[in-house]
């Protein structure tokens, strides 16, 4: 495993483990997509010292399941503002958590905001690479888009 896919897989492993007590496991072929409709989409610009775009998309019921765990609320008492936040929030750490083992120990790095993106296929012609987890019977998925987010960056000075 190149050290992309590891630093992907531990920064999202390591986020919602820690994050909402959730076993996260890595799934090397995703299961048939369920409808747009059922997705939420989240995407973060990396603008510094890299440049490329990290795109977060999850069924509505796991990040149903993750805010009620976070807030111990019920499924009703849920609102949409809720599902988006915590989408929201879960990218930035995800992504801050993949730039600081991708880089250089301590190198700074720029994130942009998030934004909630419709649930559409990446755009075949783009540089990417997706990863798929799963929890429980919940898949989603995590994109890097742009060439510098492949992992073709020079070797890190550990």
């Amino acid at each position: 495993m190149n050290r992309c896919d590891q630093a992907m897989r531990h920064s999202v492993v390591d986020t919602l483990e820690k994050m909402v007590f959730m076993e996260i496991t890595p799934v090397e072929v995703r299961a048939t997509p369920l409808a747009a409709a059922d997705w939420k989409t989240v995407s973060l610009l990396i603008h510094d010292p890299v440049q490329g775009e990290v795109r977060l998309s999850m069924p509505r019921s796991l990040i149903s399941k993750i805010t009620e765990t976070m807030y111990n609320l019920s499924a009703e008492e849920i609102t949409e503002q809720m599902l988006d936040d915590n989408l929201a929030e879960i990218i930035n750490i995800i992504a801050g958590r993949f730039m600081n083992e991708i880089l250089d120990d301590g190198q700074a790095f720029r994130l942009g905001l998030p934004e909630l993106e419709p649930a559409d296929p990446i755009d075949p012609s783009m540089e990417s690479r997706e990863w798929t987890f799963s929890s429980d019977a919940d898949e989603f998925t995590v994109v890097t888009i742009g060439n510098d987010l492949l992992c073709q960056l020079p070797a890190r000075h550990d």
